[in-house]
Parts: structure tokens; C-alpha cells; sequence
């Protein structure tokens, strides 16, 4: 089958271990697989050139997210979060809670990074999916002594991905 014809608007590409269920093609360390919808016609390249392009866009939104929890950087959290975006999770009492991004940023100014503190790095960048103007990036990351997983939901704002909301969940 052509890689174009396999191809459509919604892709996955998978970093790490491979979570994709649905055939795919791979790339290298990637994984590309189809929703099921029609499959691009043959005569468009631009759509996975573009693809190509949001997916380098959001690794490096995602590495400016590694690299901000690594040294607690409010600012370099601020650059990859619009600022009408929030942080939910559910707290330790078992309560949905929903922050502000500029309140979730004060916090974070408040906290002890972990390069501060010696610790290794553990970020891992599991899938990123994109639909459009729309991707989810899923993340793990070690924030001593708890484990992170986070969901991103993003959107493609005057040509930049920007961090909508930000999904998380812990454990130590």
C-alpha cells in the first residue's frame, strides 16, 4: 500500500514503547497508524509533510516541558501554555481539582527543582496524536518522589502549538 494512501488527517506517532493498536507503519523509532477514516488521496503530500512538521513541533514543545520540570522553570512552562489554559487532576482526597495556569505557575516558582537537587532525569514522551489544529501529547516524567503522567491537549494557535490543558495524574 502507498505511505500517502495509508496516511490520513488524524495520525499517531508513537515514541518508546509502541502503544498503537491499529496496523501501522514504521518509521524508524516511530509509529505511524491511521484512524479509521478514508485515507488521503494519493495526490496529497502536503498533509503529511504537515504532519511531519506539527509532530517536530510538539517534540520540542514537549522537550521545553521536560526541560521546565527539570528546573522548575515557570517561564519555560509560560512559553508552551496559553494563558487561558489550566491544570486538573484529581488530589490525593480524591477530588477533581481545576488550577488556573498563572496559579499553577506561582507554585511552581515555589518548588525545588529537581536539577537543583542532583536527581536524574526519567522523561518519556509515550504518543503524540495530531488531528489538525489539535494534538494530544502523553507524557511520563519523575519529579522525585513521585511519577508523573500527563496528558496535554493542544492546539495550533496562529501557526505555534500552545498547551491547552493539562491532564496529570501520580503516584509515588
Amino acid at each position: 500500500m502507498d505511505r500517502r494512501a495509508f496516511l490520513s488527517r488524524s495520525a499517531s506517532v508513537t515514541f518508546g514503547a509502541t502503544l498503537v493498536s491499529a496496523p501501522g507503519l514504521m518509521l524508524g523509532d516511530r509509529t505511524f497508524s491511521h484512524a479509521q477514516s478514508p485515507p488521503v488521496p494519493n495526490n496529497n503530500l502536503m498533509d503529511s509533510k504537515l504532519m511531519d512538521t506539527d509532530a517536530r513541533a510538539l517534540r520540542s514543545l514537549a522537550q521545553t516541558y521536560f526541560d521546565g520540570a527539570y528546573e522548575m522553570d515557570a517561564d519555560k512552562f509560560a512559553s508552551i501554555f496559553h494563558p487561558s489554559s489550566s491544570v486538573t487532576k484529581v488530589g490525593d482526597d480524591g477530588n477533581v481539582s481545576v488550577t488556573p495556569i498563572a496559579t499553577w505557575l506561582a507554585a511552581v516558582r515555589n518548588l525545588k527543582a529537581p536539577k537543583q537537587q542532583g536527581l536524574e532525569r526519567h522523561d518519556q514522551i509515550l504518543s503524540i496524536d495530531v488531528d489538525g489544529e489539535l494534538a494530544l501529547v502523553k507524557l511520563k516524567l519523575q519529579i522525585p518522589p513521585r511519577y508523573f503522567t500527563d496528558l496535554l491537549s493542544c492546539l495550533k494557535v496562529n501557526g505555534t502549538w500552545k498547551i491547552a490543558q493539562k491532564v496529570m495524574t501520580s503516584k509515588t
